[in-house]
């Protein structure tokens, strides 16, 4: 056997270890199902992350626990769901965690507990939802909403008595006075700090809800995709808005109230609604996949396009509008305040006289950035009519935004933008890759 040098053997790669990366790009989405051989989105790691921001807030503000109606702050806190009807606030379901506990109780409505309780090991209670609570206690008549309200209180306390947290405050994040009255009767003391709660709790996203926001702009990518093939002289909006929740569905999506299409002079100013309107040669159109959701995290996001060739007053339009994002867009990283960004912006009184804009309450939704996660808007809201008065809110790593601006001429046209962004140390993860650097321009043929 031939020696081996001391040279060899004190080759550094016999010691070396491949360092973990914080931002590693193998890591984007290659599909919607776990496999054995990556890890794609640590589901059990994202649940303990969203467990444990809801205890830091918790003992941050002196609670003893949050009681949650509210069926997004319910998914975060027990990673639990139901069908879309039971949201918002519905009171057929609900959960509380007390501070005193590692993992939060789940009320599940009638039998679907059965189920819950098996699928859900990391809860610390599965228990029947006394259903009452929120606005589905207002159709049984009075005496069946008095009846199911005390049922529902008593439950509540009974629990917090079993955490040893019925002294301390509980916080709600649905402020309903029939509740609060009855739950002060029986000597509980309730805040409205729930839903407060919550929204900080929320804010910062660990790299598994950042990947399942990644996953959610890939199929929006899609979606865009799918329609900019569709379109044609004779398409109606509401077909090219069903080619787009095909696609979502196919890729393993959900899309709660969300997804439109609109087109032509009813795009300006922008009715963020479809109809039956028949696509022309000429039109500009645009679509907004917002509230498509993978794993309950949502997106929004714009992408115009023209049905054959737009025209150079349509094209002006975007490229101001692609400017007004952009600009803000490249100042965004951790410690830029949201006064920063929102000074980027143009007065909206001063662009838009022609369609009668006087004050910036008439630019809502218009050029602005709102956080994004599992509900649609998260905080911070970035506007120019909040944004530009104290106290400035500056932004954190790893908060996620959808950013939007638009423009248009009535009777003419719309154009409409909108990117997902990750707020990094040194700048900014723009999440959506469908392009964006002009309008797309789709051929009659």
């Amino acid at each position: 056997m031939t020696p081996v040098s001391k040279a060899a053997l004190d080759d550094p790669s016999l010691k070396f270890e491949w360092p973990v990366l914080e931002e590693y790009e193998g890591r984007v989405p290659f599909g919607t199902q776990s496999v054995d051989w990556e890890e794609r989105i640590n589901m059990d790691r994202m649940r303990r992350y969203r467990m444990g921001r809801v205890k830091q807030q918790m003992e941050r503000m002196k609670l003893g626990a949050i009681l949650s109606i509210n069926e997004w702050n319910m998914r975060y806190m027990t990673s639990t769901w139901n069908a879309y009807w039971t949201t918002p606030a519905s009171g057929l379901r609900y959960s509380m965690f007390p501070v005193t506990k590692d993992s939060p109780i789940l009320y599940e409505q009638g039998e679907i507990g059965y189920h819950a309780r098996q699928m859900a090991p990391w809860l610390h209670k599965v228990k029947v939802a006394m259903t009452g609570a929120g606005w589905i206690g207002r159709v049984m008549g009075p005496a069946g909403h008095e009846q199911q309200l005390k049922k529902f209180c008593q439950q509540i306390v009974d629990d917090l008595k079993q955490a040893g947290v019925e002294k301390e405050t509980l916080a709600m994040d649905v402020w309903d006075p029939g509740i609060v009255a009855e739950f002060q009767r029986l000597g509980i003391k309730v805040s409205a700090d729930g839903a407060a709660a919550m929204l900080e709790a929320r804010r910062i996203k660990n790299r598994d809800e950042i990947e399942c926001l990644r996953t959610a702009a890939t199929i929006s990518d899609a979606m865009f995709g799918a329609v900019a093939r569709a379109i044609r002289p004779g398409v109606k909006e509401s077909e090219l808005c069903g080619i787009a929740h095909k696609t979502a569905y196919d890729l393993g999506a959900r899309i709660y109230s969300g997804v439109f299409v609109t087109s032509g002079p009813f795009a300006w100013p922008n009715p963020r609604d479809e109809s039956d309107r028949i696509i022309r040669p000429g039109d500009i159109l645009y679509m907004d996949t917002y509230n498509t959701a993978y794993m309950g995290y949502k997106t929004c996001v714009y992408r115009t396009y023209s049905c054959g060739k737009a025209s150079q007053e349509a094209k002006d339009d975007y490229k101001l509008a692609l400017d007004w994002l952009y600009d803000a867009i490249n100042i965004i990283r951790a410690g830029v305040t949201t006064r920063e960004i929102a000074e980027k912006w143009p007065s909206g009184p001063e662009v838009w006289k022609d369609i009668h804009v006087i004050s910036e309450d008439q630019t809502a939704g218009s050029n602005w950035a709102h956080g994004i996660g599992l509900t649609l808007y998260e905080p911070p809201i970035i506007w120019r009519a909040v944004s530009l008065n104290p106290p400035d809110i500056p932004l954190e790593e790893n908060m996620t935004f959808a950013i939007e601006t638009q423009h248009g001429r009535p009777g003419k046209h719309g154009v409409r933008i909108e990117e997902m962004v990750r707020v990094t140390k040194s700048g900014v993860e723009v999440m959506t890759k469908f392009p964006v650097d002009e309008i797309l321009e789709v051929p009659l043929v």
